[in-house]
């Protein structure tokens, strides 16, 4: 047996004590804490996410071991990461749930909930826009297919409506650059893209069989129209219009039927529109389908 002097004692069992103390914490790390893999395991977040989530600040693990850097995730940190997948179920963006973090205070944490309730209910009414005008468009182009195997001449009552016009102008390079600064405004405000493009059309050249765009105007669904000055509003007038689908390649359109038509059945027009079909979103072509609208008048 070896007897440890009086003057020793002191310092053994404080040595003694330090690492009872070092191993009492190695001990509730291993019980209370768990390395990234195991909180991925647990929560299905994927660690990832969790390094991510450390990356920003968002979910800091409580502790670090110095020597081989792996991260401990305590429970606290377990309790963060319930609340994080909670506002992000949400969709709360990732600075207001940093901010729900730091609160620690729920009358703060409930009116910053309240005023995230406010966007998403905007955002929602826009994604459900977005949802029709997506609809709207595919149906747009069934239209389109399904009326270029159309060549009959219909006379249809249509109601007035009210669009957007470019300036009237002889210059014909110039009408949709007029058409978009009378539009400018009532664009940015719009929350839909459901739009229909037509033209003015000079009546005189169409019976020449020539395209002449004597304005190009644009209706935009349910638009009051309020950011455009009424001197770039024009009214179609209601009344009998002579409707057909007519194919314009390079500005060039054979409108004999729709003459023809109008010959046979003593009417006369005043005023011809052309509403392009479909939406061409991308480019431009010289190759497209319009719904000929000619407002009636008896000889």
């Amino acid at each position: 047996m070896v007897t440890v002097p009086v003057h020793k004692r002191n310092r053994i069992d404080t040595i003694h004590v330090h690492v009872q103390r070092k191993r009492i914490r190695r001990t509730d790390l291993k019980e209370g804490y768990y390395l990234i893999g195991e909180v991925s395991k647990i929560t299905g977040i994927s660690k990832d996410t969790l390094h991510f989530y450390n990356k920003i600040g968002l979910l800091v693990p409580d502790y670090i071991d110095e020597k081989n850097q792996y991260r401990y995730y305590s429970r606290w940190n377990l309790w963060q990461l319930d609340i994080i997948t909670t506002c992000r179920k949400l969709s709360v963006p990732l600075d207001k749930v940093k901010q729900i973090l730091d609160f620690h205070d729920n009358g703060r944490i409930t009116q910053l909930l309240l005023d995230y309730r406010n966007e998403a209910l905007r955002l929602s009414r826009y994604y459900q826009q977005v949802a029709e005008d997506i609809l709207w468009y595919d149906e747009e182009n069934k239209r389109v297919s399904a009326a270029i195997h159309s060549d009959k001449v219909q006379k249809k009552w249509l109601k007035g409506e009210t669009v957007i016009a470019g300036t009237m102008t002889r210059d014909g390079t110039s009408y949709h650059a007029n058409l978009q600064a009378a539009a400018r405004d009532e664009l940015r405000h719009a929350d839909t893209i459901q739009r229909k493009y037509g033209y003015i059309l000079d009546i005189d050249e169409m019976r020449a069989g020539n395209i002449y765009k004597c304005s190009e105007y644009l209706k935009i669904a349910d638009s009051s129209y309020s950011h455009v000055s009424p001197e770039n509003l024009h009214v179609m007038p209601s009344g009998e219009y002579a409707v057909c689908i007519v194919r314009i390649i390079r500005e060039s359109a054979d409108f004999g039927p729709l003459f023809s038509w109008m010959k046979e059945n003593g009417y006369t027009t005043d005023a011809v529109y052309a509403d392009e079909l479909g939406l061409q979103l991308f480019d431009y072509i010289d190759d497209y389908y319009c719904e000929i609208k000619a407002h009636l008048k008896k000889i």
